[in-house]
């Protein structure tokens, strides 16, 4: 979270639907300075609703179907947050969120989507799979095709019903029969799918030769409709219809009319009589101003129009406009929904149909065109403007190399990558004298204290630039980023005082943010038994937070970073990446599936490892964080080789394929002066392999070196606390024997 300017109003968005897509986008082309966006979804992965029937034909894989919202939510400058919402206060204009603290906010949009209506219809919770929400379909999409493949594989057939008769219905039935079919591998085999519609006709909204083209597809499909047919519950199994008839069938999918979740309507937005939330022509709630609503969720009044992502899509740009028309006090744009959208149905075999009022066409070019708009829509909002970083230097201050080289890493990152270098660093401390009664330990992070009865006291600061635009998640994993030294040591945290920089902010932003920081501070240090005393806020440039930590230990139980013994074995608590991938984040090349497994990651605490290797007689010990694993490891080398054996490194997801594309945290050069000190380079040198070496870590795991007889039993003990990544990754050798190297094998 970086502000230039003072953060005055913020802007919740919540919901990941089509319309926010073009908000946040659009934040990011114009961005709108004092303004605070946070944005709230229960997925980060999205699926693109039109892309569904070809994902589920298989002619689209998963990447041509879901957008990725957190490279788009770093593009708009919004702090994202998953997240569904237990309820909202209108009145207090506060968010509750589960498991985190409540949110307040200026300016609220919902652009939350809807849910298949199941009034009336009981049992449908328990006996059937909705099409909506699209994340919830698919993943009983898959437990569907595997028990119907199998079942038609061992000649059991299987039988598919689907309710409801809307374009929903007829895309979803002709896609399941192609990618069943040709999952089984038999053409013929005993499938058969019905759809059950109230409604006279399938399609019912649709022009009648539309009506007419899927009727006779249907029928050439084997695909058999029951219309006429008033759904009144479902049992196991089983259709249960108001004429008395019962329709078995091994799986039921409802794709009925939609209708709203229930939490908008509890908090007091005003509703139409079909239960969806009213707005005016401005998307505007018409009961509460500083509401807006986009997408299936809204219903304008007076111009109400079907639930199809055709008219939802079209949300966007206006919604964008206003919210921040509102946001600013300017008069608001009126907003006219067309009075009839071009409908295009994919038949599920290479072919789809468009209607448009009377106008009807089919074929394949009708598929192509389809393919063409879905792909167009999706590459809005994954292939972004590349961030530019103004660096603007006095002409012949520098020489072109070294401008060059500050203007590759002129987008600055976060974490452990934002530390200053370590051989700076150590240049300024052997120029500050020993401070009086402070026991000195050579190279460690913290400064041993003697305290009365026999006690040691040690302490240790560290502080960290904010990597991710959520305060709460940040707190979190930065103050188990400050307590590594602590536990690297064998110590048992006690107490610690805060360090928080916030952005110029109003006092009712500023109050938010210290709140989501200082809660998820508060929340790990109770976790890792430690108190907070106080602490120190100032205002910043861009969100930072930090600890000073204080941690008792008997004397002659801690663990230096140096003492490792001819014969130990090294091992590595966590996985190594953090720093490249956080880098990929900055510059929207790393997706929610990377960044999530990054996060929690981090959010491990290295207390159960520190634990492990105290039981396992560990005879050094230190925490990987901004130096990398090849500074910090030639930390603990007093004098001669240690083997180090990169293949056996353990890499976050997604690590590798960043360091082969170049992707470096801005710490990452200064980290590689140390490879002065590393043997058998050269086959290795420019491999990601070799590259991670040197890669900075944020809340990283512990290094230890454990007796070679205990290995095999400590790397054991460490799966089985939960770190299942911790590996072996060399070997000490005799440490009287010539200078500090590390020997890569």
């Amino acid at each position: 979270m970086k502000a230039a300017e003072p953060l005055v109003k913020h802007l919740v968005l919540i919901g990941g639907g089509h319309s926010h897509l073009a908000v946040v986008r659009s934040l990011g082309m114009r961005p709108a300075p004092g303004l605070m966006v946070t944005w709230i979804s229960r997925e980060i992965l999205v699926p693109y609703s039109g892309a569904l029937p070809a994902f589920i034909a298989g002619r689209y894989r998963p990447e041509d179907m879901f957008i990725d919202l957190r490279p788009l939510a770093r593009f708009g400058g919004a702090r994202l947050i998953q997240a569904d919402i237990d309820s909202i206060d209108l009145d207090a204009r506060n968010i509750v969120l589960p498991h985190r603290p409540e949110l307040s906010f200026d300016v609220l949009s919902l652009n939350i989507g809807s849910i298949p209506d199941t009034s009336g219809m009981p049992g449908a919770m328990e006996h059937t799979v909705g099409v909506k929400p699209i994340d919830g379909f698919l993943a009983a999409w898959e437990d569907i095709r595997e028990q119907a493949v199998q079942g038609l594989k061992q000649g059991r057939g299987y039988k598919l019903a689907i309710v409801g008769g809307g374009p929903a219905s007829v895309e979803m039935a002709c896609a399941i029969r192609t990618r069943i079919l040709r999952d089984s591998g038999d053409a013929d085999a005993e499938f058969s799918i019905s759809i059950i519609s109230a409604a006279d006709e399938i399609l019912p909204s649709h022009n009648q030769q539309a009506r007419d083209c899927v009727r006779e597809e249907l029928q050439r499909k084997g695909i058999e409709t029951l219309t006429g047919h008033h759904v009144s519950g479902f049992a196991a199994n089983t259709v249960h219809c108001g004429n008395g008839d019962d329709i078995r069938a091994d799986s039921i999918v409802l794709a009925t009319g939609a209708t709203m979740p229930a939490w908008p309507v509890k908090a007091g937005l005003a509703t139409t009589a079909d239960g969806f939330l009213e707005v005016n022509r401005h998307l505007q709630s018409t009961s509460h101003e500083f509401a807006f609503v986009a997408g299936d969720a809204a219903t304008i009044r007076g111009m109400e129009r079907p639930k199809s992502g055709v008219y939802a899509v079209r949300h966007g740009k206006p919604l964008a406009r206003n919210l921040l028309r509102y946001a600013t006090g300017r008069r608001l744009v009126r907003f006219t929904p067309q009075r009839h959208a071009l409908a295009m149905l994919n038949l599920g075999d290479g072919r789809a149909l468009a209607s448009r009022n009377r106008l009807f066409f089919r074929g394949r070019w009708v598929w192509r065109l389809k393919h063409w708009i879905d792909q167009r829509f999706l590459r809005k909002y994954r292939d972004l403007p590349q961030m530019r970083q103004n660096l603007t230097i006095t002409r012949g201050l520098v020489d072109r190399q070294e401008e060059r080289e500050l203007r590759r890493h002129a987008l600055r990152c976060g974490g452990c990558g934002a530390k200053v270098a370590g051989s700076i660093l150590q240049e300024v401390l052997e120029t500050i004298p020993v401070t009086a009664g402070i026991v000195d330990k050579g190279v460690e992070d913290a400064a041993q204290v003697p305290v009365p009865e026999g006690h040691e006291l040690w302490q240790t600061i560290d502080q960290l630039k904010a990597f991710i635009d959520d305060p709460w998640l940040f707190a979190r994993i930065a103050t188990l980023h400050c307590l590594g030294d602590i536990h690297a040591m064998g110590a048992q945290p006690d107490s610690a005082l805060a360090i928080v920089g916030v952005p110029f902010a109003n006092r009712s932003i500023t109050r938010g943010l210290m709140r989501e920081l200082m809660l998820g501070c508060t929340m790990t240090l109770t976790e890792e038994g430690c108190q907070l005393l106080g602490g120190h806020s100032s205002e910043t440039e861009e969100l930072q937070f930090g600890l000073s930590v204080n941690g008792h230990a008997k004397p002659g139980t801690t663990l230096g970073k140096q003492g490792m013994k001819q014969g130990d074995v090294l091992i590595l608590s966590k996985p190594l990446g953090t720093g490249t991938l956080l880098a990929a984040d900055m510059r929207y090349q790393a997706g929610q599936t990377w960044i999530d497994g990054a996060l929690r990651r981090m959010l491990v605490s290295n207390r159960g490892a520190a634990a492990v290797f105290a039981d396992h007689e560990a005879s050094a010990c230190t925490d990987v964080t901004g130096f990398g694993l090849a500074g910090h490891l030639l930390e603990m080398i007093v004098s001669g080789p240690v083997e180090l054996y990169p293949g056996d490194i353990p890499a976050l997801d997604g690590a590798l394929e960043c360091l082969e594309r170049e992707v470096f945290s801005s710490l990452h050069a200064d980290n590689k002066l140390t490879e002065k000190s590393i043997n058998g380079r050269d086959e290795l040198r420019g491999t990601a392999r070799y590259e991670i070496l040197f890669d900075p870590q944020t809340a990283g795991g512990l290094l230890a070196a454990v007796p070679g007889k205990k290995a095999k039993a400590c790397l054991a003990a460490l799966h089985e606390a939960g770190l299942e990544q911790a590996a072996v990754i060399g070997l000490v050798g005799d440490q009287a024997d010539g200078p500090a190297r590390i020997q890569l094998v």
